[in-house]
């Protein structure tokens, strides 16, 4: 017996670690969810270790809140389960599910986000939405409506009986493709025995050619007057000023004497090459100056025109309207190519970034270089190769401005002016009243939920919420006693306009104001014997007129980003007519052949007159 061998000492392994509970890096649910992991690792099925074993992993500030929440009892006292519910209840009280559903349907993608991260930031969101089986349904919807890319909203939207799983396939899969894509675009082939040949430098113009091949070997010099080179090559430039205006000679035809010619403003772009086949000029030949043809595009959000410069291969925005576009993002990769005059000065270029240019339905990435100044934003051969112009319609636009007589184009200039403030963009405002909904005291308040929107008008839809919020027509409210869901109303142009449905709501108890409206009959009378009428239809008529802050309550909207109450007064009241025209009528009284009918002014001269 003495020489029998004693039996092997085992010693329990411990799968993972617990660490000490931190509330700013980690959520008490997934601390509970961690540890209960390691008791199933290792074995751990007695409550009471359970217990001990959280008490004693959780830390100093975790123990001290666990007392502190079970006293008058000791934590050692209740049940592991109890201490985890009571820390789960002050960590992670119950959040409201109306509150959690409207940042679910206010989330879309943000820029540099991929689909997967938007996705698994939904499902984050949906914890506490209490969808249950209509999870994968909203989950859907928001992908397609909060994906903020047409090219892959467009193909959601085609897809039949979409499913929230086929959604998420077809989305990664174009996002997949168009990166692949780009990665082939911007590989660069590998440069293989590289030899550099240097060129002697022209005399004529400073390219890299033979000075007897180059195009200017005729050109005349601003500087000296003579044949042969360009002013920038000139060696009298430093005897006189090279600066000097080119005089022209006036000529004349059958006694009829022209105006001198005068070079045009001249936008010359020269990349580093060889040759000077960006280098152009342009003459006037009669002494009116032609309007340069124009383009609007927008520009990371941003709206500008652009001339089309088809002798520029690069396209060009001054240091002004890059903090137009792009504000406090400065930043600017340095650029190879240089630009200069007709005359040979050069142009400082700060640097050149990539923009996402949006014009029409096209949208497409480009490069556009930034120049010191003020001077206009051109469009260069590099961006007409990648979009699609509409020829017809900007040569259109810019024959009707060379129609116009300068007579009535300078008094328009006139008028615009000496009244800045009438005409400056954005919603005007009725001074000096306030429009003024009556309701009994005793009106029960009629509260309606949030009606569903077509997919297809979603967006549009939160475009104009937040264009009429921006504008100070709404403001957003976290609570009312009265609301009206929205009938959403598109409008010619495809934009969306956003009326209440007031008729469940305010227009049942509201007293109507009943001031009369002209009728047709009346209109004619007023204006008989008219030859030349002027008619002023206002835009967003109703709104143009503050409402006092007792009604704001009474149109108060539910969308499905919440509840919005207006400020001014909206289309659907039914006293928004009657209070429309006494307020105009009132405005307008004691002028003469004037008259109105709801949101358009008409008015008349007796003799035929040019307006």
């Amino acid at each position: 017996m003495g020489d029998e061998a004693a039996p092997p000492i085992i010693i329990p392994t411990n799968y993972g670690r617990i660490d000490e509970f931190d509330d700013i890096s980690e959520d008490w649910i997934q601390y509970t969810e961690r540890l209960n992991h390691y008791f199933i690792a290792n074995n751990i099925e007695s409550m009471e270790k359970q217990r001990a074993i959280l008490l004693s992993a959780c830390g100093k500030k975790t123990y001290k809140l666990m007392r502190n929440l079970s006293a008058p009892q000791k934590p050692g006292e209740k049940t592991y389960d109890d201490i985890v519910k009571l820390v789960t209840d002050h960590q992670n009280p119950k959040s409201s599910s109306i509150v959690q559903r409207c940042k679910f349907n206010s989330r879309s993608r943000q820029p540099n986000e991929s689909v997967s991260q938007f996705v698994a930031e939904l499902r984050q969101i949906s914890e506490y939405c209490d969808y249950k089986a209509t999870l994968d349904d909203m989950l859907r919807d928001r992908l397609v409506c909060g994906i903020k890319e047409d090219r892959i909203q467009r193909r959601l939207l085609a897809e039949p009986g979409l499913t929230f799983k086929k959604a998420m396939e077809v989305a990664t899969a174009m996002e997949m493709a168009a990166k692949n894509a780009h990665d082939l675009q911007v590989q660069e082939p590998k440069q293989v025995h590289k030899v550099t040949i240097r060129n002697e430098e022209c005399y004529r113009c400073g390219g890299s050619h033979n000075a007897t091949d180059c195009k200017w070997k005729d050109a005349k010099c601003y500087v000296c007057d003579k044949k042969g080179h360009l002013a920038k090559k000139c060696r009298n430039k430093g005897k006189q000023n090279a600066k000097e205006k080119p005089k022209f000679k006036q000529q004349t035809q059958q006694g009829k004497v022209y105006p001198k010619q005068r070079p045009t403003k001249t936008h010359f772009v020269e990349e580093d090459s060889d040759d000077m086949e960006d280098t152009y000029t342009m003459y006037q030949l009669e002494g009116k100056k032609r309007k340069p043809y124009l383009v609007s595009v927008k520009l990371n959000n941003t709206e500008i025109n652009m001339e089309i410069d088809t002798g520029a291969s690069v396209s060009v925005i001054s240091q002004e309207t890059c903090k137009q576009v792009f504000g406090s993002d400065n930043s600017l990769e340095k650029s190879a190519c240089s630009l200069r005059t007709y005359t040979g000065e050069k142009i400082d270029v700060l640097g050149k970034r990539n923009v996402t240019v949006i014009y029409n339905s096209q949208s497409v990435d480009l490069p556009i270089t930034v120049v010191k100044g003020t001077g206009p934003s051109l469009m260069g051969r590099d961006w007409l190769h990648k979009l699609q112009l509409n020829w017809k319609s900007i040569f259109k636009i810019d024959q009707l401005s060379h129609n116009q007589e300068p007579e009535k184009d300078k008094e328009l200039q006139d008028l615009l002016r000496k009244y800045p403030q009438v005409f400056k963009e954005g919603l005007g405002t009725l001074k000096g009243t306030k429009a003024r909904i009556y309701v009994d005291n005793d009106a029960t308040p009629k509260y309606f939920k949030a009606r569903p929107v077509p997919y297809a008008l979603k967006e549009k839809i939160e475009k104009e919420l937040d264009r009429l919020e921006k504008g100070g027509n709404i403001e957003k409210v976290e609570f009312s006693e009265w609301a009206a869901p929205i009938v959403p109303i598109v409008k010619p142009d495809k934009s969306v306009r956003i009326c209440g449905d007031y008729k469940v709501t305010i227009n049942q108890v509201s007293k109507l104001d009943n001031y009369p409206i002209p009728k047709t009959d009346d209109l004619y009378a007023t204006l008989s014997g008219g030859q030349a009428f002027s008619k002023l239809d206002l835009s967003q008529a109703y709104q143009q007129i503050v409402l006092d802050e007792e009604s704001r309550k009474y149109v108060t909207i539910n969308t499905h980003k919440g509840l919005y109450q207006y400020n001014r007064l909206p289309f659907g009241v039914s006293s928004a007519p009657g209070i429309f025209q006494r307020t105009m009528e009132n405005l307008l009284q004691g002028i003469l052949r004037v008259v109105v009918r709801e949101t358009t002014f008409l008015s008349l001269e007796v003799q035929r007159v040019n307006i």
